[in-house]
């Protein structure tokens, strides 16, 4: 409102002071002069670069009210030239416009810029109407052009950083481009669906008018850039491009063992940690969940986790899944895992109780321990379990052994029995499992040679 007030208050009291019969005064305000304002009256304060070519700067006095004739304010000039003195000259305000909003005429002059000396600080001097001038200070700055391309940015890999660049250019004097060095440059990004963009960051071209941004990206990424008007040169904005990312998962770490109870795990490293991953067993029929799942960590690390419960050899793999990157789901498959029961260990040693030589009905005592895999994966005493001492005709590989003593193992899988020797026989002790969670244990002591 300010650069649209205007002196027509002057006007209604000369008016006035005519109805009363009193004279008006010796020197009337001229009320068309004014500081004008650059740029359009709907564009105000906007100032065109030079581009190729010779260009012009457009400039208004506004009056308020709509009510004025059509040759109100006619004949109004102003004086320009640049702060140095130099291209002085008077131009004509003899265009027209207006707005509604608020009401209001605009007298408009147009100012032509020559591309090869016209950069630089200009001022308006004067404003004349007639016989009347006014002294002014108005101002005001031409820039050379600017131009911004931005390349599009090559589809990467999860997590190698996604690489927004492009170059800088300037018009000259002789309107052709020059690279532009140690311009500030913003990079606007957002998603590609929504098409939103916010400020991600700023930098400055190098010797060669370059520009380069590094950043990781999670899923499809609309990217542009502004550069900052400087002293001498206008702003400038690229275009859009659309930065696209693929998941990536690096080989898993994982036994092709398990045991049934006992949980069996799989490790591997997924980006971007935006992805889902789940761990999924074939169950002849297609891929079905083990129920564990979940994102990777800030590293991208995770470990997904089965307990089977029968034995057997099981397909298994881990799939990423999610929105984002291209090529999601993607998947990697376990080398074929055999499970059994868990494994069970026996020790043992045979000698005669008392005896220093095995005769015929000699008393021997069997001794050891036995040690299970737990349900958590550690190996430990197995108490409360049956241990057998068992004997075959030495050398006689086809015939089975026979139990000849038991023993219960203690708290700490200790156990201790005695048993009798009546021939030549290969000694042995065992563990013969009543679980299906448990493998068997069997151990080959010695052959008792009797005298």
């Amino acid at each position: 409102m300010s650069r649209l007030r205007t002196v027509r208050l002057a006007q209604v009291l000369v008016l006035a002071l005519a109805t009363l019969g009193v004279g008006t005064p010796a020197h009337a305000v001229d009320e068309c002069l004014h500081p004008p304002v650059l740029g359009e009256i709907h564009a105000e304060g906007v100032v065109p670069d030079l581009l190729a070519g010779d260009g012009q700067a457009t400039m208004f006095i506004a009056y308020s009210g709509d009510w004025y004739p059509p040759d109100y304010c006619s004949g109004v000039t102003a004086t320009v030239q640049k702060t140095d003195g130099s291209l002085r000259r008077e131009i004509a305000f003899d265009g027209r416009d207006g707005t509604g909003m608020p009401p209001a005429i605009a007298i408009t002059a147009t100012l032509p810029i020559p591309l090869v000396n016209g950069a630089g600080d200009w001022v308006v001097t004067k404003v004349t109407h007639g016989a009347e001038s006014m002294a002014v200070s108005v101002p005001f700055r031409i820039r050379r052009g600017t131009t911004a391309t931005i390349e599009q940015p090559a589809r990467v890999t999860s997590p190698t950083k996604t690489t927004v660049t492009g170059v800088v250019r300037n018009y000259t004097s002789t309107g052709s481009l020059a690279v532009s060095s140690g311009r500030t440059v913003q990079l606007y990004g957002g998603g590609a669906q929504s098409g939103q963009l916010h400020l991600l960051g700023s930098g400055r071209t190098d010797t060669t008018g370059r520009y380069r941004f590094q950043l990781p990206i999670s899923a499809p990424v609309l990217f542009k850039v502004a550069v900052v008007q400087s002293a001498g040169y206008g702003p400038a904005a690229s275009g859009t491009v659309t930065a696209r990312v693929l998941a990536s998962l690096s080989p898993l770490i994982a036994s092709t063992r398990g045991y049934i109870g006992v949980w069996w795990r799989v490790s591997a490293k997924a980006f971007p940690t935006t992805v889902f991953t789940n761990l999924q067993r074939w169950d002849g029929a297609s891929w079905t969940w083990t129920q564990s799942f979940g994102s990777p960590a800030a590293d991208g690390t995770f470990t997904r986790w089965w307990k089977p419960d029968t034995a057997g050899t099981y397909r298994l793999r881990v799939e990423l899944a999610g929105t984002g990157p291209d090529n999601l789901p993607i998947d990697r498959e376990v080398s074929p895992v055999t499970v059994t029961a868990r494994p069970a260990t026996i020790t043992g040693s045979a000698a005669p109780t008392n005896a220093t030589v095995i005769r015929p009905g000699t008393k021997m005592s069997t001794y050891g321990h036995l040690t299970a895999m737990y349900t958590t994966g550690a190996t430990g005493p197995f108490a409360g379990q049956r241990v057998v001492v068992q004997t075959r005709p030495h050398g006689q590989t086809s015939v089975p052994y026979s139990t000849v003593a038991t023993a219960t193992t203690t708290g700490t899988g200790y156990y201790y029995t005695n048993w009798f020797a009546r021939s030549d026989v290969d000694v042995r002790v065992a563990f013969i499992s009543p679980y299906q969670s448990v493998g068997s244990a069997f151990r080959w002591l010695r052959v008792v040679d009797v005298r």
